[in-house]
């Protein structure tokens, strides 16, 4: 039994708004209508594509996995289908690590937003964004070198890092502190736990403990690290107003994390929106 294409598309819509409704005024049905096509769809493939949790619609693993398989196609589609005389806005959605929200991001979001009044925009955490960036989407985040990825990729930032303390911590120590005394103190580690690993054993060192303060980002590792809690390997790029604040200490010039850095990742058929802003953000 072949499966209509007018079906599989509303199932992908409905997918990428999450609401029935929304996809309704889409596409200028009703939702009873989208409704009726998905049960359909539903019959013919023998299994449920959708759930109900609460309000919210959610979709089912067996779903999920024909919506990943729908959307690349759609979406090229869709960008083929679409006209320079369509002027409406479809919400841009950017998701970011939060350590690039506020220093980065948020500064020339503002300046595009005073350009481009009428876009609609969603930020949300990097670690909320789904296995496949629709055309309306942009991840920022870390990567490091060798990495592949199915998106482009554009490079924004290096993400190499340098160890800080600070002066409270750094008060613990006779100065000036060498790579054995850090070998000795409390070591905050990022989300890659071998980056000390990596760092000693540039000097010629080995380090043996285990890892005992782990944090899920940069964001809280920089707020222990001003906390006074230890010494963790920072990207120097995110930190230099608070080194020069004297807020942080560097303690060696020695980078670690080579190779690291910041990109921003789009898909290949992204829309002329998500272009312009891609283009404005670098």
């Amino acid at each position: 039994m072949s499966h209509p294409y007018t079906a599989l598309h509303t199932f992908h819509l409905a997918v990428r708004f999450k609401s029935l409704k929304h996809t309704a005024a889409y596409l200028h049905l009703t939702e009873s209508a989208v409704s009726h096509q998905i049960k359909r769809l539903e019959a013919q493939l023998g299994y449920a594509l959708f759930y109900k949790s609460g309000r919210q619609l959610k979709v089912t693993p067996e779903g999920r996995r024909l919506s990943n398989e729908l959307a690349a196609p759609f979406d090229h589609i869709d960008q083929l289908l679409s006209t320079p005389t369509d002027d409406r806005h479809h919400p841009l959605t950017i998701y970011c690590m939060p350590s690039l929200i506020e220093p980065w991001l948020l500064p020339r979001l503002l300046t595009f937003k005073e350009t481009q009044p009428n876009y609609e925009f969603v930020i949300n955490y990097h670690s909320s964004a789904p296995e496949y960036l629709d055309e309306y989407s942009l991840r920022i985040s870390s990567h490091e070198e060798g990495d592949s990825s199915p998106y482009l990729r554009t490079k924004i930032l290096t993400g190499e890092t340098i160890p800080v303390c600070s002066p409270i911590y750094l008060a613990r120590f006779t100065l000036p502190i060498s790579s054995t005394d850090m070998l000795a103190a409390d070591l905050l580690h990022d989300h890659q736990q071998d980056s000390w690993q990596a760092w000693f054993s540039a000097q010629g060192l080995t380090l043996n403990k285990p890892t005992q303060l782990l944090y899920e980002d940069f964001h809280l590792l920089k707020m222990a690290t001003i906390a006074a809690q230890g010494i963790a390997l920072c990207p120097q790029i995110l930190i230099q107003e608070d080194l020069d604040n004297g807020i942080l200490v560097a303690l060696s010039e020695q980078k670690g994390n080579i190779g690291r850095y910041y990109a921003i990742e789009h898909n290949q058929y992204a829309h002329a929106d998500i272009q312009a802003l891609l283009q404005h953000l670098l």
